[in-house]
């Protein structure tokens, strides 16, 4: 997935890597949307877990920092837990372009089923509307 932010880079890396501003994008796809739990230790080695609140319940995800190159690149690990054996690796990269940012990030998933079962859950979308609350908030830290 690519995006292109309207903002520097290093501002982006923050939005992204700091529990304050998570809470405000992460999984946030419309109202009786949350994040109730958002705990990110940012070092190489350290642990995260979000739990996204959602109109029919929730679901958490966790994994753990394998690479940090602020603000340029973080590689981590992803567990859906409703199915803890399956490990995706993401891979973030950011890129600066003329003032704005570009995000690439590419998620390895265990094999291509279930690559499959992720893209048919409907997550590009839900991705594409996290990204959005992304922009909005990064507009919001430039302005502030």
């Amino acid at each position: 997935m690519t995006r292109l932010f309207n903002a520097p880079r290093h501002l982006v890396f923050e939005a992204m890597t700091k529990p304050e501003h998570v809470r405000q994008w992460w999984g946030r796809l419309g109202e009786g949307y949350s994040v109730p739990v958002c705990e990110i230790d940012f070092r190489p080695g350290g642990a995260w877990r979000f739990v996204n609140r959602h109109p029919k319940g929730e679901a958490a995800f966790h994994g753990e920092y394998r690479e940090i190159t602020p603000p340029s690149r973080v590689v981590f690990t992803e567990i859906f837990e409703q199915f803890p054996d399956t490990v995706s690796v993401v891979t973030a990269e950011l890129s600066e372009e003329g003032g704005k940012t570009r995000l690439t990030a590419t998620v390895r998933y265990p094999s291509l089923e279930v690559r499959d079962m992720v893209i048919a859950s409907g997550m590009a979308k839900g991705a594409g509307i996290s990204y959005d609350r992304l922009e909005e908030l990064v507009a919001e830290l430039q302005r502030s």
